[in-house]
């Protein structure tokens, strides 16, 4: 129910269109498809109902202010948004709205032991007012009703208004500590709902809080994977750094290890990198990600985890109609499971394997251009691309690929 981004236009007061949610970069993924048969996709897992403990708080905007000048919440900066997604019209109209005792949607946060608490929904609008009433670097422009006090900062606010605003009720439903992580990240998948959600990875980000924030976004910022994705992946949403997760995920774990359930798989990952991985681990293993990055980039040039375009699948074209497809063509975006699969077959080769493929890699795209023209295939990239069949699918064929041009 994460309603950041459109909070007034929510209101009765201004109903404009809710965009959607930005894809990054990435393309659109099917991750949970129509149900496998034989399967309704039950939680595998069940969870003890009264481990969920969830309280409602009503504190005033001044108590909320307080919290946070005493980091009592953790408005936790490497979580936000990229920083204009709230303009500074959204952000004067959320203002707005509190001064006309317009209600906004619920927070919700989760406490730790000692009472702090972390955002997960609402941070955009937080941010916003600390921006306002607490660093003073917001002056009011747009307003739709209250024109008397635009270009107005909190200080030129007549003192009813800053009262008014102060004094205003939030409603916030805050996760006790003690509720287990799993079911943390399904109650928060549950309330995501609204305007314009966050993403998984944006939930896996708040829930998870340690240095793989850091690991991961060591390997989103590397030149390597920039270079691999031809910069194209967006920060935005974090996309960047689930493609960056999801080879973390299927390195450090077996195939086999995995059972088709990609958030659980990726949140174990996250735990793993805070936990077990050793600093000598993490050199090897990223170590093992920018040699996968360099290679995709030299077998593939710009086309690397991308779907190649549908006339340069088919079987019957020359070489000059296939040459003039990548003009006429647009680039297909990231495509998630591809990403994945190939990046952790190629950080399994070593260095002279790597050249050897280089030296093949006509051959190689050749035979990619052969395996995407297989029904199968394809489903396993595009359709309940977390199945446990479908990861397998992808995985085992471009490891077969691989293994026979390397023979």
């Amino acid at each position: 129910m994460d309603l950041d981004s459109d909070v007034v236009e929510m209101t009765e007061l201004t109903k404009e269109p809710l965009e959607d949610i930005e894809q990054g970069g990435v393309e659109q993924e099917n991750v949970e498809g129509p149900d496998p048969p034989g399967s309704s996709l039950p939680i595998k897992e069940p969870f003890d109902p009264t481990n969920i403990n969830i309280v409602t708080k009503n504190p005033v905007v001044d108590l909320i202010i307080k919290r946070i000048v005493r980091h009592e919440i953790d408005l936790n900066p490497d979580f936000q948004r990229h920083p204009d997604v709230w303009d500074r019209k959204r952000k004067s109209r959320l203002i707005e709205s509190l001064l006309l005792c317009i209600p906004i949607p619920v927070f919700y946060m989760a406490a730790d032991e000692e009472d702090t608490w972390q955002v997960v929904d609402g941070l955009q609008r937080l941010d916003t007012l600390k921006l306002f009433i607490l660093d003073k670097k917001l002056r009011l422009r747009g307003l739709e009703y209250l024109n008397q006090f635009e270009n107005h900062s909190y200080d030129d606010l007549p003192r009813p208004m800053q009262r008014r605003l102060n004094e205003t009720e939030l409603f916030c439903h805050v996760i006790q500590p003690g509720t287990p992580r799993e079911v943390m990240f399904n109650v928060f998948k549950r309330i995501n709902t609204g305007g314009k959600p966050l993403s998984l990875q944006e939930i896996r980000h708040a829930l998870n809080p340690g240095r793989a924030r850091d690991r991961i976004n060591e390997l989103a910022t590397d030149q390597t994977f920039l270079e691999a994705t031809t910069n194209s992946v967006s920060t935005k949403r974090m996309a960047d750094r689930e493609c960056v997760l999801r080879f973390i995920a299927f390195h450090l774990q077996p195939l086999n290890a995995y059972k088709g359930d990609l958030d659980a798989f990726l949140v174990k990952a996250m735990e793993s990198l805070n936990k077990d991985v050793s600093e000598e681990q993490w050199a090897l293993l990223s170590a093992d990600f920018r040699r996968a990055m360099r290679l995709a980039t030299a077998l593939f040039g710009t086309e690397a985890f991308r779907k190649p375009p549908k006339k340069r699948r088919s079987r019957h074209r020359d070489a000059l109609a296939d040459e003039l497809s990548l003009v006429d063509e647009r680039r297909s975006p990231i495509n998630k499971p591809l990403f994945e699969s190939w990046s952790v077959n190629l950080a399994r080769l070593d260095e002279s394997q790597g050249q050897r493929l280089i030296k093949q890699r006509e051959t190689v795209q050749n035979r990619f251009l052969s395996l995407i023209r297989q029904d199968k295939f394809v489903e396993s990239i595009s359709i309940g691309t977390q199945w446990d069949e479908q990861v397998r699918t992808r995985f085992e064929e471009i490891e077969t690929l691989l293994r026979e041009v390397l023979e």
